[in-house]
């Protein structure tokens, strides 16, 4: 598979997640007890599952196929994601909604760590200041970038952002 296109196949994956935490927040605001919320009640921990997964993936291909060499950024954000998907798994399999509660965690250490990235990566005065100056890989480097602002920092973000909703979804019943 040639990278560009799979540069392209991921950044959609993450546009289309972006798109359903929009229009999952407008319904929630609009009525609190949706159906999309009992629906996400009862099958959250299997799309939970199947996300974590095919980011894992999605991440593993861009440096085990691809060669991109994760900076020590992407390695502490893979420390809060890969985790989870065999909480999610073993959660799945025995019916455990207590995942919810590690996922809570994770993500938001996940996607404080991914914020600062993408900080990094457009300040050049955080740049300056980067804790990874010294990593065979910078953290400011820019290595994919899909309608004008999906990097890899964002793709990590998105989908932390994405457990954190259901955990908070699942969580308040």
């Amino acid at each position: 598979m040639n990278i560009y296109l799979y540069q392209y196949l991921v950044s959609w994956g993450v546009l289309l997640l972006q798109i359903a935490l929009l229009v999952l927040g407008f319904l929630y605001l609009i009525k609190k007890n949706t159906w999309i919320a009992q629906h996400l009640r009862k099958h959250g921990m299997g799309y939970a599952f199947g996300i974590t997964f095919i980011c894992l993936l999605g991440s593993l291909g861009f440096s085990q196929i691809f060669h991109y060499e994760p900076c020590l950024l992407c390695w502490y954000q893979r420390i809060f994601h890969f985790p989870q998907v065999v909480l999610f798994g073993l959660a799945f399999f025995y019916k455990d909604s207590r995942v919810w509660l590690y996922s809570l965690w994770l993500s938001f250490i996940g996607l404080l760590i991914a914020i600062y990235h993408i900080l990094v990566q457009y300040s050049p005065i955080v740049a300056k200041t980067s804790i990874c100056n010294t990593a065979s890989v910078h953290c400011e480097d820019i290595l994919t970038q899909s309608f004008g602002y999906i990097t890899v920092p964002v793709m990590s973000a998105t989908i932390f952002v994405v457990l954190i909703v259901l955990a908070v979804i699942n969580l308040k019943k």
